[in-house]
């Protein structure tokens, strides 16, 4: 089976996004959910609004999710990781602490806002 190959705008974002959490977390980035195995970042699918045909605001859903048990050490080492994010400038909008369920396991994780600016 061949690999499609995408080259466009937003598809270039959001390879961008997953080397950069790769590269500053250490992390493995899933972008498709079957393939989540803890710890890992999760990025899900985006919104964007369009400045141009060539310009847009990209907002990512990203799920940074750690091995359990869900307690402090747990909240802290998220805490750490989104830290990591935004202090390289990755465009961290928000952030809030959630449960990931993955194979019946509740597993701590963060779901952050990343928004980045796609042109082509």
């Amino acid at each position: 089976m061949t690999v499609q190959t995408y080259t466009d705008l937003f598809n270039e974002a959001l390879t961008d996004l997953e080397t950069n959490i790769a590269a500053l977390t250490n992390l493995v980035v899933v972008t498709d959910p079957r393939n989540l195995a803890p710890p890992c970042a999760f990025i899900d699918a985006p919104r964007f609004d369009c400045w141009s045909s060539a310009i847009a605001k990209m907002t990512f859903p990203v799920r940074l999710i750690s091995l359990g048990p869900n307690n402090l050490d747990a909240h802290r080492n998220l805490l750490n990781l989104s830290a990591q994010l935004m202090n390289a400038g990755l465009g961290v909008t928000d952030g809030r602490p959630t449960v990931a369920i993955i194979g019946g396991a509740e597993l701590p994780a963060y779901d952050l806002n990343i928004s980045v600016q796609a042109q082509a």
